[in-house]
């Protein structure tokens, strides 16, 4: 009886998932027998995470680029984000009992194409639900990173040993909007560049 009430739905969520994909996106599939099509390009996607972010190198993009690594927005493909400089904005989020907790946010960043390094920093986050605890330790002073960027998208690994995070801006003028992934409470930062 139960089988006759969930067979409807679960082919609408598989006839409903597969409507997703776009024609292009079908046809690229289709034409490629693998997901991969490199060993090199396997082993990039299988290891190259921190906290669910990628890192990209400029060696990883001449070697995706020779290989011809299919797919849409390779390194190459479009011109990256320019966030390189001084951000200084806020961050909210919740403390105890979800109490409304905010404070100063700022970071600095150099960039070498589309990866760079930097510092980010939380001022008054020790007791913030959600806010990593490389962050929470160093308060003020910040916490080392890398970041990785797209056309309007920037990825964030904590580059300090044993205190992984990551985070996800989008940048929309002269402003980064985002906040941290994989945890438990969400928490928004809000950056302005500093002229």
């Amino acid at each position: 009886m139960r089988l006759r009430y969930w067979l409807p739905m679960l082919l609408a969520v598989v006839v409903g998932s597969t409507g997703c994909a776009t024609q292009r996106e079908w046809a690229m599939w289709r034409s490629h027998s693998t997901h991969y099509a490199t060993d090199d390009h396997m082993s990039f996607s299988v290891t190259n995470a921190v906290a669910g972010t990628p890192r990209v190198t400029p060696t990883l993009m001449d070697t995706a680029q020779t290989q011809r690594w299919w797919g849409r927005l390779t390194p190459r493909d479009f011109q990256p984000a320019d966030v390189a400089g001084t951000w200084r904005g806020t961050w909210t989020g919740y403390g105890l009992q979800r109490s409304q907790r905010y404070g100063v946010a700022h970071a600095s960043i150099t960039l070498n194409g589309v990866s760079g390094e930097g510092v980010l920093a939380l001022e008054d986050a020790q007791a913030t639900e959600g806010v990593p605890l490389a962050l929470r330790e160093n308060s003020s002073f910040g916490s080392p990173i890398e970041v990785t960027v797209a056309q309007n998208e920037m990825w964030v690994n904590g580059a300090q040993k044993g205190r992984p995070f990551a985070a996800t801006f989008r940048l929309e003028g002269d402003k980064l909007v985002g906040g941290f992934l994989y945890q438990s409470s969400p928490v928004r930062i809000e950056l302005s560049r500093e002229k």
